[in-house]
């Protein structure tokens, strides 16, 4: 049978050999003039595995692989051509080399340099010449910024099949000519400013040719002041003639994208999945497709050796968490969801939340699979489990607990992430269920908050709320975001203590039993953090007092957490002195 190794690709790309990952940040080197030294970090007669991932500027998929994943080169200073070389870092998802002084052209044939990419930034710098026609290929671009450049000539209307496209930009250069079309998406007209020769689209209408009517500024400005009679008087126009040149019909064509635009343009109309009934399965899944990869069951089903019980890693709520090895030696965890319950919108809400946003602690969702009415997500693995098992039962088992430098990292990485979630201006999520138990960390213990099937959506792109959320926020209700707060509240106080919650809180109106009962973890006394721990104590208290007393946001929580961790200049970087012995 046949697999989609297109998909595995993209979504879960690892190259072949890690050689050529070596060679291909060599390149980068050896083309680009770096004045400022900012690359010495890239000394490659390390033989360490993994060296490279630890470069400036270089993430990896795995730190112990040499697989590149993403590279951040922004503001650097440096000088040359567009490294060509980088078609050798076959796992690469995300480039940006903004803000340098880059010249020449960029390459005509592009997609073969970075087919995979989904996130590709040039803006800011001196490249020239046209821009490759061949992006098209390049299709799962979700970001492309060519914006203060040099660039001549027309935008090619190939980029228009870009269908993943949601942000784009080439404001800034010498580009003319007409815009292109993209069907899912509408880019603004500062998309395109500062280009003199463009038409088209947001902008001004273009002639029959495809160019700017300069001579007829009358019925441009009538056209902004009155869209709904100029579309209309058109098309009565161009209805009552018998039949229809073909520069009437470039114009009945243009008239009704216009028109699309504009209807794309209503506001209170987010893409929300679980919003609107759909009306196929397949457009269910097309629409999914905009957040995340989908892989096919029969991947999912070798990867985990047809769901074998030996790989099972958790048990939750809504499903089994299985380890996925896939072909090219990828590591990956499968949430498959439990068949005797639909899940639909906890499944939908992982997929938007997770899809559309992306931070150092929000768990990696990278895949989904919809089959036969079975429902699979898939993440990346997390080697290290959940926070709540490093607290309550490892310990036990492997006679070692965490010391506090450790826990105290984690609850900022914690904090960090759910500010991110409330204070963000891509989608304001509310979590409602932060517990230890959703807490997983990495390799290097960074933790990735997950499990978003209970979550609500407050706030979509344009500030509008969801139509899809059911809560409403009176003015006399307690803030949305207050609960998410007072958990993180709840769950410093386990930090502090290395006891399970439901050990000393009684009920929600009570809050804490007793001030007494809050007793610090003996193992984390005496070594030279109590005041730290007493600090992050008086936070905790704030936390939960909120519920009740008044309002704290989580932004705020997290500037407090920061300063006492930079007041106290005490926590190693060294995490394997973090976990200690008893």
């Amino acid at each position: 049978m046949h697999l989609r190794v297109l998909v595995v690709l993209v979504c879960f790309v690892s190259s072949n050999a890690i050689q050529s990952d070596i060679d291909c940040l060599k390149s980068i080197k050896y083309t680009l003039q770096d004045p400022e030294n900012l690359l010495s970090s890239w000394d490659f007669n390390n033989n360490t595995e993994g060296f490279i991932c630890r470069f400036t500027g270089v993430e990896c998929w795995h730190p112990d692989e040499s697989k590149v994943l993403d590279i951040h080169l922004s503001d650097m200073g440096l000088r040359g051509p567009f490294p060509v070389g980088l078609k050798n870092c076959t796992s690469l998802t995300g480039l940006d080399l903004s803000s340098n002084d880059l010249t020449g052209p960029i390459p005509f044939n592009l997609s073969d340099v970075i087919g995979f990419v989904t996130s590709l930034d040039l803006s800011n710098n001196k490249f020239s010449g046209p821009i490759p026609a061949s992006l098209e290929n390049c299709s799962f671009l979700t970001a492309l910024r060519l914006d203060n450049n040099h660039l001549t000539g027309q935008i090619p209307p190939e980029l228009g099949a870009l269908n993943r496209l949601r942000e784009f930009s080439v404001a800034s250069n010498s580009l003319t000519g007409q815009v292109p079309f993209f069907g899912n998406f509408t880019a603004s007209p500062s998309s395109y400013a500062k280009n003199l020769g463009l038409c088209g689209g947001p902008l001004v209408a273009c002639d029959k040719e495809g160019h700017e009517d300069h001579g007829d500024l009358f019925f441009s400005g009538f056209e902004v002041g009155f869209p709904v009679s100029t579309v209309l008087t058109m098309l009565l126009i161009l209805w009552c003639l018998p039949t229809l040149s073909m520069s009437n019909m470039r114009l009945y064509r243009l008239v009704k994208k216009m028109k699309r635009r504009r209807n794309n343009k209503i506001p209170g109309t987010p893409l929300i999945l679980f919003a609107e009934n759909f009306s196929s399965e397949a457009s269910k899944i097309s629409t999914m497709e905009k957040f995340i990869c989908r892989m096919s069951l029969e991947e999912l089903n070798m990867a985990t050796s047809s769901f074998n019980n030996k790989k099972v890693i958790g048990h939750g709520n809504m499903g089994i968490m299985y380890k996925a090895m896939f072909p090219s030696g990828l590591q990956l965890a499968v949430k498959r969801l439990h068949k005797f319950e639909s899940f639909e919108k906890e499944f939908l809400l992982e997929i938007e939340i997770l899809g559309r946003l992306r931070h150092i602690n929000l768990v990696p969702l990278l895949g989904f699979c919809y089959e036969r009415e079975k429902k699979f997500l898939v993440y990346k693995y997390t080697c290290n489990g959940t926070l709540h098992q490093w607290l309550h039962f490892r310990p036990q088992v492997e006679g070692r607990k965490m010391g506090w430098p450790l826990r105290f990292k984690i609850a900022i990485g914690i904090a960090r992430g759910l500010t991110w979630l409330h204070h963000n201006n891509v989608l304001r999520v509310v979590h409602l269920k932060i517990s230890s138990r959703c807490i997983l960390l990495d390799d290097k213990f960074e933790p990735k908050i997950s499990n978003f099937g209970n979550s609500n959506i407050l706030m979509n792109t344009s500030g509008i709320p969801s139509s899809g959320c059911t809560f409403v926020v009176p003015d006399a209700s307690p803030s949305p975001y207050k609960e998410d707060v007072y958990k993180f509240g709840i769950l410093l106080h386990e930090l502090v203590t290395g006891r399970e919650p439901s050990t000393w809180i009684n009920s929600r109106s009570d809050h804490v039993c007793s001030r007494e009962l809050i007793m610090i973890d003996e193992s984390l006394m005496g070594q030279g953090f109590d005041e730290e721990i007493r600090e992050t104590l008086k936070v905790a208290e704030k936390c939960i007092r909120a519920q009740t007393d008044g309002e704290i946001y989580m932004l705020q929580v997290y500037q407090e957490m920061h300063a006492i961790r930079i007041s106290s200049n005490k926590i190693s970087v060294d995490l394997c002195m973090n976990i200690e012995d008893n």
